[in-house]
């Protein structure tokens, strides 16, 4: 018998059990390669990161990447040096993160950190690692839970965040003392970490750190409170420390505290009073730096006398792009004042008009990425400002990028006919910058039927022009017609990229399972999204819903012109903004016949009321709704429940505070009450995302089967 060469046609599972790259980091020279990828582990219900090492000069010889870690989830590596690897892992039974040590890059690691709940992040500083976690103590309040009981003060809670440095000799000498001391001994030994945010004057939040070069500084760029409402109230901070010395000092103090009590009975010890300012000047100088709010330092130069600076430099709204800006260390510590500061500010990205995402500071200059239409891109940005895009020959970002101390970049890197893979390249000579292949995750679709995807544009009702990503069945045939799916990203600064296999088509819409039953999707990058500068970003503004649907609706008016498809049988679907979108589709417009709404907003106001980013509506409606609801009114999906006729399945997390689940119930009932075929689901301990792989299964076999009975007519099979 003739041998079947017909395309496998993907499932769900398929999907959900790709392995896919996402991280690359290069060592110091760029000799060997660090790759994260995420997995699926189907038996424990939960995704997993895998990290694996490749030494580039044995990459030419098709020698596949090493798995490094045998257990645990890898959320984080950094290179302490060419032969030392540094990951932050947590435990396969549920262990908070901790930061591993992988000397020689072999072995099971060393556990360099046991933090009660875990580390947040890391960075290798003088000899040691400085990482963000909770203060133990400040994030129990156990005086006042043991008075009261438990209670949360909304937005009002002090921030547990702290910093601390350890440092890797002295913990090597730590625990040989311990591995020879009695159980009595080992109690009196005081681990070498010190709290360095004890400088800071008071419970900030530290959302990121930036060491400089020369391991004498660290930049902190911080906010009042955890909570998002605290958005524009940052601050940032240098505290310039001999961090080896400080710790030494520490310890030096801890050991005669300890000695202190033994010579006192328990019953008779005092209290130790609180160290006073002055008392703390061992652990360094903390200077804040008086930059506008909403600044925040992205890097340092390599010869440490100039920051990197991530600032919008208009206003402070969801929909102004941030750019790159330069500043001299020397003028920062001494402006006495934010008009001082920005004074000595310079701005790189201006003629960019893009919004511009990672950036670093390395000796051949400043790389920076940022969408451009429905691609990622990386540019050179020279001292003199003259921005170079990097030719990657074809290819386009697919997630985030590192540049070594070197200047060779490592990245995830695809296009419209290639499975993301990790890549090495550069110094590249001018924009040509050839890449050099790491891994082969290709092979797992190879032979798969996906369909193709390119990019189209089209004039929506008011003139402007709007672009998404077609996806067509294989065997597309242009004078047959189609019906079409929308699948709408997110944000709304979010974007749809041209890639083979998108992230939604990993987790939340079953693309490949429409295309395979010949129907088209598409994605949308609609008014507002990111990729088209700033004028476009800001279309939506005051719009919200109204010029979302012209974008939709033209979109079908246009693909009807070219005869591709049957305008009686479109469907919509979306996560968070792009929920918002489809729920505003189904109940504003009579064009779409089945609507999914993921995490959406049913109406302005309950948003605002509920969630944690309420300044959100104030700038994109410009108007708090208790001032005036008429705008929210006209730009809610439930100003159209009257004429609702579309049928909607609605799913969201029980525990999203971005948008919470009141959003969700409030479009079933009120559907519910007018008589539309409407089904909700809940996803138990979900937040905004789905993060398991059983429930995003679950998600993309209801759109499957919700869609397939009401543009194809099958059987509707939702549980």
């Amino acid at each position: 018998m003739p041998e079947n060469t017909s395309p496998y046609q993907p499932t769900l599972r398929d999907m959900l059990a790709l392995e896919i790259p996402y991280e690359v980091k290069l060592s110091p020279s760029g000799s060997k390669a660090a790759i994260l990828a995420h997995t699926t582990n189907w038996r424990d219900n939960r995704y997993e990161n895998i990290c694996y090492v490749q030494d580039l000069a044995r990459s030419a010889s098709k020698a596949a990447p090493r798995r490094l870690n045998r257990s645990g989830s890898v959320s984080q590596v950094e290179w302490v040096d060419d032969d030392t690897l540094a990951l932050l892992k947590s435990g396969d039974e549920g262990q908070p993160p901790q930061v591993w040590l992988y000397e020689g890059l072999v072995g099971e690691g060393w556990q360099v950190t046991s933090h009660k709940d875990g580390v947040a992040e890391f960075e290798p500083f003088a000899g040691g690692l400085l990482y963000l976690a909770e203060d133990p103590e400040r994030a129990e309040k156990k005086e006042r839970t043991g008075r009261f009981g438990s209670y949360w003060h909304f937005e009002q809670e002090d921030s547990a965040s702290a910093l601390y440095y350890t440092g890797l000799e002295a913990l090597h000498q730590y625990e040989a003392r311990q591995r020879a001391a009695t159980e009595e001994e080992a109690e009196k030994l005081e681990k070498p970490v010190v709290e360095l945010s004890r400088l800071l004057p008071g419970p900030l939040y530290i959302s990121s750190m930036i060491p400089a070069p020369d391991d004498k500084s660290v930049y902190l760029n911080c906010r009042r409170r955890d909570d998002y409402v605290y958005w524009l109230e940052t601050s940032v901070f240098c505290l310039q420390i001999d961090a080896p010395a400080a710790l030494a000092e520490h310890l030096r103090r801890a050991q005669e505290k300890k000695e202190k009590q033994v010579e006192k009975p328990a019953d008779k010890a005092e209290a130790e009073p609180a160290e006073t300012p002055e008392e703390l000047t061992y652990l360094g100088t903390l200077k804040r730096l008086n930059f506008p709010s909403q600044c925040s330092i992205q890097d340092v130069s390599p010869d440490g006398t100039r920051l990197l600076l991530h600032f919008q430099g208009r206003d402070n709204h969801f929909y102004t792009q941030p750019d790159l800006w330069v500043t001299d260390v020397a003028a920062a510590l001494s402006a006495s004042d934010e008009q001082a500061a920005r004074a000595q500010m310079h701005c790189l990205t201006a003629s960019l008009d893009r919004f511009v995402m990672q950036a670093y500071w390395v000796a051949d200059g400043i790389f920076a990425s940022y969408v451009d239409g429905t691609v990622v891109k990386v540019a050179r940005i020279a001292p003199d400002g003259q921005i170079t895009a990097l030719d990657f020959g074809g290819f386009s970002l697919d997630e985030d990028f590192h540049v070594c101390a070197a200047g060779r970049i490592g990245l995830i890197a695809a296009n419209a006919t290639s499975f993301p893979e990790a890549f090495a390249t550069g110094p590249g000579n001018g924009a040509h910058w050839p890449l050099q292949p790491l891994t082969n995750y290709g092979q797992q679709v190879r032979g798969w039927d996906l369909g193709t995807v390119e990019t189209i544009h089209w004039k929506s009702q008011d003139g402007t022009e709007i672009e998404g990503v077609l996806r067509k069945p294989a065997n597309f045939d242009p004078t047959k017609k189609y019906p079409l799916v929308f699948v709408v990203h997110g944000g709304p600064t979010g974007y749809s990229p041209e890639v083979l296999v998108s992230y939604e088509e990993r987790r939340y819409y079953p693309v490949p399972q429409f295309l395979q039953q010949d129907v088209l999707v598409l994605k949308p990058n609609y008014r507002g999204s990111i990729g088209r500068g700033q004028a476009f970003l800001e279309l939506n503004v005051n719009n919200l819903g109204v010029g979302d649907l012209w974008d939709l609706e033209s979109a079908i008016a246009h693909l009807d012109a070219l005869g591709w498809i049957d305008p009686q049988r479109v469907g919509c679907m979306g996560w968070s903004q792009g929920g918002y979108i489809s729920a505003f589709a189904g109940l504003h417009s009579d064009k779409f016949k089945v609507v999914s709404v993921g995490a959406g907003i049913s109406d302005w106001y309950t948003y605002h009321i509920s969630n944690d980013i309420p300044h959100f509506t104030n700038e994109y409606l410009s108007i708090s709704p208790f001032k005036d609801r008429s705008i929210y009114e006209k730009t809610s999906p439930m100003s159209g429940l009257a004429q609702a006729k579309t049928p909607m399945l609605i799913q969201h997390g029980s525990d999203d505070q971005r948008v919470p689940l009141s959003n969700a119930k409030e479009l079933y009932r009120g559907l519910k009450e007018m008589g539309v075929p409407v089904e909700l689901f809940i996803f138990p301990g979900m937040r905004h995302p789905i993060t398991r792989p059983r429930e995003n299964h679950a998600v993309m076999h209801q759109n499957l089967t919700w869609f397939g009975h009401y543009l194809l007519g099958k059987e509707l099979d939702l549980e």
